[in-house]
């Protein structure tokens, strides 16, 4: 009985050892859920990686860790990313860019006519909601959901690409002044693509976590996010480890992009004083528009 009990504490011992060295040796578990940071001018992803406790910013085959949220339509394919970025200038009626500002928002005609009145594609009313028309071969007409959906495609296949394991749940950070109906936009995008959305978090409550100030001693944040397309603000508030938004204000028309606008336009001038022309090739605008980047 006593050689019984010798051997079954040794058969036990040694599985509580094997699983000891499984948990040192083993590769940790694959991250399954993304996170999704749908910008109006640039987009990234990242995963927690749970045997580190790190989380990894996702980078494309080039190293680069955003992608442009810009969609381009050739006729025979859809682009996305710095491969629509680059057809911007020689493409312009059929590339699309900014479509986080018209997703899931209503307008009167007027507004929108306003809104839209800075880009050089189209953009149709549709009872209230925004449509862009895209010329390519033939007119479509594009909702902003759907050009969200094609950047959260190469998103998704950027993080496939990384993990080696299919993705198909993500976390989407959104602004924290967006309404119900523009969350809702953003989650229907998500299922374009095949994402299946198990929260949307507020952006500045995801700086304020991504600094680990749900942890720290601070009860008031103050979050400056000072994006591509806009500029917020918001003062948020601890309570038991979570934060809530107390005030936000901003303007959602001021942001990177218009001070490469202003650059684009000061170097405009300074070609004209030089030369007497202004530039009018789409190329050479191209050119001037990669150097100011």
């Amino acid at each position: 009985m006593a050689g019984e009990m010798t051997i079954l504490g040794s058969s036990v011992l040694a599985l509580l050892l094997a699983g000891y060295l499984a948990q040192q040796y083993l590769p940790p578990p694959k991250p399954k859920v993304i996170g999704v940071d749908l910008g109006t001018t640039y987009c990234s992803v990242g995963v927690f990686l749970p045997g580190s406790g790190r989380v990894l910013v996702i980078a494309d085959k080039a190293g680069r860790k955003s992608l442009p949220s810009v969609v381009s339509f050739t006729g025979r394919e859809v682009l996305a990313g710095y491969a629509a970025q680059e057809l911007a200038d020689v493409n312009p009626l059929n590339t699309i860019y900014d479509a986080k500002r018209f997703i899931g928002k209503l307008y009167t005609p007027e507004e929108l006519r306003n809104e839209s009145s800075r880009y050089q594609f189209k953009v149709l009313y549709n009872e209230g909601r925004a449509e862009f028309s895209v010329p390519a071969n033939e007119t479509w007409r594009i909702t902003p959901e759907f050009v969200g959906s094609r950047l959260l495609l190469e998103l998704k296949r950027m993080a496939e690409e990384q993990l080696g394991i299919p993705v198909s749940k993500a976390v989407i950070s959104v602004p924290a002044d967006f309404d119900e109906r523009q969350r809702n936009y953003t989650v229907r995008a998500a299922k374009m693509a095949g994402l299946d959305v198990l929260r949307v978090i507020n952006e500045p409550t995801a700086a304020a976590m991504a600094y680990g100030l749900h942890k720290a001693e601070v009860f008031n944040v103050l979050v400056v996010d000072l994006g591509g397309g806009t500029l917020d603000v918001s003062l948020l508030i601890k309570q038991g480890g979570m934060f809530l938004t107390r005030a936000m204000a901003g303007n959602n028309q001021l942001g990177g992009q218009d001070f490469n606008q202003r650059l684009l336009q000061f170097l405009f001038e300074r070609v004209h004083e030089r030369h007497g022309v202004l530039p009018s090739h789409q190329q050479d605008i191209h050119r001037l528009r990669q150097a100011e980047e």
